[in-house]
């Protein structure tokens, strides 16, 4: 008895001073929790970041979808996972299916300098395209880019271009001949803030993708040229997108076959 009465006083006189800190260590946990959910949810949110536009464009017989993040692999490095999903939809029918999805997982680094209009350098040792179809209608290969990023702003207006070099790799039996239609050579400009009055932010764009292996067939390329617009005043996050496209590969389920479609929606 005497034995367990001294073992409890020493657990209750050892225990008290415990659980008091342990109980302020929680208020003052409970006082910072706000604080560090936060935080946490400010880390979070800033990892994930658009990579290629978000936009929804109608057409007919396709509309057309595109979805694209990128996300750091390494904090406070520039090297990233990107995915970028390219979907046709055929609104027109009854039962409304995507005819053909584009499936873009890639890995790049990004190598920021500001050597006068060269601000950055991309650089991607595997980017993949698929369609993500089944036997004959399957579409696939492999890229590796590197891509040369230029701005230059004037006094009311920016402009951006983009030139791409690529490697193509590992296609698909059923595509051995996409060669052709996707060349390894891709150019863009974009014309940013052409008006500054009723219009906001306002957006010209060109790409250009000649087609053959070394992209000497601009007769089988692709050619797309968008323009996006908000209305001045008006405070709607999405802006007015018209797109139009014209060659080859738009889809690689009919990578062969010539497109001329003029679309319009929004861009985010």
């Amino acid at each position: 008895m005497k034995f367990s009465a001294l073992t409890l006083l020493i657990f209750y006189f050892g225990l008290c001073p415990l659980a008091a800190l342990a109980d302020t260590g929680n208020n003052s946990a409970l006082v910072n929790t706000a604080e560090i959910s936060k935080a946490i949810d400010r880390e979070d949110n800033a990892i994930l970041e658009r990579h290629y536009p978000f936009y929804f464009v109608y057409g007919r017989p396709l509309s057309k979808l595109q979805l694209s993040v990128k996300v750091p692999i390494v904090k406070d490095a520039p090297f990233y996972f990107g995915y970028t999903q390219v979907m046709f939809w055929a609104l027109e029918e009854n039962s409304k299916p995507f005819r053909d999805q584009t499936y873009n997982p890639e890995f790049f680094y990004r190598y920021k300098r500001d050597w006068g209009a060269l601000k950055s350098i991309d650089l991607s040792p595997w980017s993949h395209n698929s369609n993500g179809k089944r036997g004959a209608d399957s579409r696939s290969y492999n890229r590796s880019y590197l891509r040369f990023n230029f701005e230059h702003e004037y006094s009311r207006w920016v402009v951006r271009a983009a030139v791409q070099g690529s490697y193509l790799s590992n296609f698909d039996p059923t595509n051995q001949d996409i060669q052709e239609y996707i060349g390894p050579l891709s150019f863009s400009v974009s014309f940013i803030q052409l008006f500054d009055s009723w219009i906001d932010k306002s957006e010209f764009s060109l790409q250009a993708s000649p087609g053959g292996k070394f992209s000497n067939h601009w007769d089988r390329g692709g050619y797309q040229a968008s323009l996006s617009f908000r209305l001045g005043g008006i405070k709607v996050v999405p802006a007015f997108y018209l797109q139009y496209y014209y060659g080859y590969a738009e889809t690689l389920l009919n990578y062969s076959e010539d497109v001329q479609q003029f679309r319009g929606g929004v861009i985010f």
